[in-house]
C-alpha cells in the first residue's frame, strides 16, 4: 500500500483527487494539506510514502515545503502536481531532487501510474516537461541571448499558427488535447518570449517573421 499525502490549497480539487486515488487498491490517501507548512507538519507524523505537492500555496510554497520534507524524511517521494509549465519551476524541481513533475490536466489513469512508478523509485516527467528539460540541457550557453523565435518549441509554433487561423483557446485545447487552462499558460509563455502584449501583436509578429 502506497501512503499518499495531497498538498494543495484548492479544497474541491484535493477532495476530488482523494476520491480518485482511493479507487485504486494500492493507494491510501493519509492526509490533505491546505498549504506548505501544513504539509510539512503532516509529513512528520503521518510519514507518507509520497506527497503530491502544488507549487503556489499560502505560507511556504511547494518547493520550500518539499525541501524541508526531504531534509527530515528523504525517503518520502515528492511529485509536483501543478498547472505551471515554465522553465524556472521545472528546473527548480529537478535541481531540488524532486521525484516527478506532472501537470494537472494529466489523465487520471496516467497520474495513478506515475505515482506507482515514483513509489518504485523512478522519476516521472510529462512529455512536454521532459521536452523543455531536454532543450535546456542541449541548448548552447548563450541560449538566453538568442533571438526570441529560437526559444519557441515546435508545439508553441503550432499554437501560433492556430491563433493565426483564428482559433480560440478552447478550440486550440481540443485540437492539441490539452485543457483550456494549459493552453492559456502556453500562450502567456509565448507572449513573454516574443515580448508582445496580446494575440493581435502576436499574429503581426508571426507574419513579419514568417512563423505563419
Amino acid at each position: 500500500m502506497i501512503k499518499v499525502l495531497i498538498a494543495d490549497d484548492h479544497t474541491l480539487f484535493t477532495e476530488s483527487l482523494r476520491l480518485l486515488l482511493q479507487q485504486d487498491e494500492d493507494l491510501q490517501v493519509v492526509g490533505l494539506a491546505a498549504d506548505g507548512d501544513e504539509a510539512v507538519g503532516m509529513c512528520r507524523h503521518l510519514r507518507p510514502d509520497l506527497v503530491l505537492m502544488d507549487i503556489k500555496m499560502l505560507g511556504c510554497d511547494g518547493f520550500q515545503a518539499a525541501a524541508m520534507i526531504k531534509e527530515f524524511r528523504p525517503e518520502t517521494k515528492v511529485i509536483i502536481l501543478t498547472t505551471f509549465e515554465d522553465r524556472e519551476n521545472i528546473l527548480s524541481a529537478v535541481v531540488g531532487g524532486l521525484n516527478g513533475y506532472i501537470l494537472k490536466d494529466v489523465k487520471p489513469e496516467k497520474l495513478i501510474l506515475a505515482i506507482k512508478c515514483v513509489a518504485a523509485g523512478l522519476t516521472v516527467l510529462q512529455p512536454s516537461v521532459s521536452c523543455l528539460l531536454r532543450q535546456e540541457l542541449t541548448a548552447p550557453a548563450e541560449r538566453e541571448s538568442a533571438e526570441p523565435t529560437r526559444q519557441l518549441r515546435p508545439e508553441e509554433l503550432k499554437i501560433i499558427r492556430l491563433i493565426g487561423d483564428g482559433k480560440n483557446n478552447r478550440e486550440i485545447a481540443t485540437l492539441l488535447n490539452y485543457s483550456e487552462g494549459t493552453i492559456k499558460n502556453k500562450i502567456s509563455r509565448i507572449l513573454e518570449i516574443l515580448e508582445v502584449k496580446d494575440r493581435t501583436q502576436l499574429v503581426v509578429y508571426a507574419l513579419k517573421n514568417d512563423l505563419i
